[in-house]
């Protein structure tokens, strides 16, 4: 009888655990079918593009309910730091790794962050969440949602973060729109230009110099160190402004041959449970 009674309290905690899905992709795991095809090859292109130049792994996954998933009545933070250690997402030594999760019926959502991450960049998942997600989800447009996040990610994120900045700070309201705008053009050129032209490319392009306000800034990249398969290598980005000269350089990562080149791209990573969430 006591055996008995003790497998019954154990099942829950068992299923609890068990219950987590399997990852299909190191990109995108769209287990809530939220993206059509076009949208699908868009969104991972962006993430490879992401990865490639920063050497940052994010990964997005969506499902319809946490509880159908192993998450009964699990606060969306928990579950998803969970699903981020099970996965080992990101690199095992910079534990940078970002899950995006959108869970749809529970309409929720969540960026979890890896532990590399200070507790300050929880602020930036945050803005990408509040300012570029949740303004789409609420009118059920969630691939525009994922695609707008996925980019403010790499860019409020892993980008900075990668190069050893400071977390962005608030900016304000104005240049929310102005980012809201710059999201808008792009998406509507995506289509044509994505596979021909990095994200990063087109949005140099679309920003003012800092030192004449034209819109004539170009990026071209110079690999300083080439990657092994132990170690990533390092570049650098040259912006220049073709009509003042105005020059700077960004430094970042490329991963290692091993990682880029891994079936599941998974590299051993972990979050202690940094981020933001949201609701709709």
């Amino acid at each position: 009888m006591l055996r008995a009674l003790a497998l019954l309290l154990f099942l829950p905690f068992a299923a609890l655990a068990q219950g987590l899905p399997a990852p299909v992709s190191d990109r995108i795991n769209d287990f809530a079918d939220l993206l059509p095809p076009e949208a699908q090859a868009r969104v991972a292109q962006l993430l490879q593009s992401g990865r490639d130049e920063t050497g940052v792994h994010v990964v997005v996954v969506t499902m319809d309910k946490m509880a159908d998933n192993g998450g009964v009545g699990e606060p969306i933070s928990e579950y998803a730091k969970r699903l981020f250690n099970q996965w080992a997402i990101g690199d095992s030594s910079r534990n940078d790794g970002i899950l995006i999760l959108v869970a749809v019926t529970d309409r929720e959502m969540r960026i979890a962050l890896g532990s590399g991450y200070p507790v300050i960049w929880d602020n930036a998942a945050q803005r990408v969440i509040d300012r570029y997600m949740l303004p789409e989800f609420s009118q059920d447009r969630y691939a525009e949602g994922i695609e707008a996040g996925v980019a403010a990610t790499y860019d409020l994120i892993a980008r900075p973060f990668a190069a050893g900045q400071a977390a962005p700070e608030d900016e304000g309201e104005p240049t929310d729109w102005f980012g809201l705008g710059l999201l808008a053009l792009f998406g509507a050129g995506m289509v044509a230009l994505v596979m021909r032209s990095p994200l990063g490319n087109l949005v140099i392009r679309l920003r003012a110099c800092p030192n004449c306000g034209q819109r004539r800034l170009r990026r071209t990249r110079e690999t300083l160190e080439e990657p092994t398969d132990d170690a990533s290598g390092r570049g650098v980005f040259h912006i220049r402004c073709s009509a003042c000269g105005h020059e700077r350089t960004k430094p970042f990562i490329i991963p290692s041959r091993q990682s880029s080149g891994s079936s599941s791209g998974f590299g051993g990573g972990s979050s202690s449970g940094g981020g933001a969430s949201g609701k709709w």
